[in-house]
């Protein structure tokens, strides 16, 4: 009995060691990662906690029961603001403390007061309960994916069992303990298997999380231009594949827009100021276009938006908007005038024709805007010979 109770201490300090350890060098190599960071600190607690429950032989019982009580509510808040990290949400301070404060107040009560390690125990899993339920309501309002599903489920079922141990421990199996026999105590035994259940169960999904968040970072990284936030071509090219070429739709507006004299630009004012240019525009871009399509950066100073279908008034009348709001922006470090204009190729998909088609089309017209002064919107009509252009009149 003793040599497993040994084998199974040893399980428990190289679990949680072990998911310390790793969520600290996932944190470590991206901090990004605030959440592995929380988890890391977690972990750490449980460890601390458990290190201070099985210390209570040699230290003081009350003391060494307060400590790792307290560690143990420091493993609960780290995993709820690793979750409020991840979402990027405010950590719910106010909550938390309120719940501490009240779970001390019980748990000196029941140490110094009126003595009672059975109802310290008690309030320190229902403590322990209340912290994780601060995380529930964020899951309601952020939830999108199946990830996000599984935490919820996992986090309210860890809720349930913190709630529901005390009762099944002390009510159902009517176990007791002191502090002289703690430690050989039915009770001791539950805990500790419970919450090595907990902890793997908790150390796996939060390791899925977080190795789902990293790939999708690296991911999202490979389709998003670093320096504006749209997406880059390749990141243009999977949109082609998943949206367009999968459920096509003739009729779809194809816009290049190229900034004129942006090698002006960057010679004159260095590219830093460039760079400036090119967010403003980006930026513009983005927000006038909005929920109409799809912004991407495809070269130095060249966009593509993919819009939705349109009437032919319509998308001319977009095209114009994001020619003068572009026009408009004022560039403070290129001079008093401080404007930069960009030209517009336009054309539609057809029927039975490859987006790289549109795409050429498009690029035709753009050559003809630049041919034809700059600073003007030209559309390529609907054919496949490149060359029937319809030039917009400028305003």
């Amino acid at each position: 009995m003793i040599e497993a109770s040994l084998i199974f201490r040893g399980l428990m300090i190289l679990i949680l060691g072990l998911f310390s350890a790793v969520f600290a060098i996932i944190y470590i190599h991206d901090r990004k990662q605030h959440m592995a960071g929380w988890l890391a600190l977690a972990y750490l607690s449980g460890l601390g906690a458990f290190l201070a429950d099985i210390s209570r032989p040699s230290l003081d019982p009350v003391l060494s029961d307060i400590v790792a009580k307290g560690l143990f509510w420091g493993f609960s808040i780290a995993l709820v603001l690793g979750i409020f990290a991840r979402y990027k949400a405010k950590y719910p301070m106010i909550a938390i403390g309120g719940i501490v404060g009240a779970g001390l107040s019980a748990l000196f009560w029941f140490s110094f007061v009126d003595p009672d390690i059975i109802m310290r125990s008690i309030f320190s899993s229902l403590t322990a309960g209340l912290l994780l339920l601060c995380a529930l309501p964020l899951f309601w309002k952020k939830s999108s994916g199946v990830l996000d599903s599984v935490m919820f489920v996992f986090i309210a079922a860890l809720c349930f069992i913190y709630f529901l141990r005390p009762y099944l421990i002390y009510d159902v199996l009517s176990a007791t303990h002191t502090a002289a026999n703690y430690e050989s105590s039915a009770y001791a035994m539950l805990l500790h298997a419970s919450s090595a259940f907990c902890g793997l169960a908790c150390g796996v999904v939060m390791l899925i999380v977080v190795g789902h968040d990293i790939i999708l970072k690296y991911q999202l990284a490979m389709t998003i231009d670093p320096l504006t936030g749209l997406m880059n071509r390749r990141g243009l090219d999977q949109y082609i594949n998943k949206e367009l070429e999968q459920n096509y739709e003739a009729g779809r507006a194809i816009m290049i827009i190229d900034l004129d004299k942006f090698k002006k630009v960057n010679d004159e004012h260095g590219h830093e100021t460039g760079d400036q240019v090119l967010r403003r525009a980006a930026s513009i871009l983005q927000r006038v276009t909005g929920q109409l399509g799809k912004v991407a950066r495809v070269g130095g100073e060249e966009f593509v938006v993919v819009l939705d279908a349109l009437s032919s008034p319509d998308r001319l009348i977009v095209a114009q908007h994001l020619r003068l709001s572009i026009g408009m922006i004022i560039h403070p470090e290129i001079g008093t005038k401080g404007r930069v204009t960009a030209s517009f190729g336009v054309t539609l998909t057809m029927e039975g024709e490859s987006f790289a088609m549109a795409l050429r089309r498009a690029d035709s017209a753009l050559y003809e805007a630049k041919s034809d002064g700059r600073n003007c919107v030209v559309e390529a009509s609907n054919d496949n010979s490149f060359t029937a252009i319809k030039y917009i009149e400028r305003f």
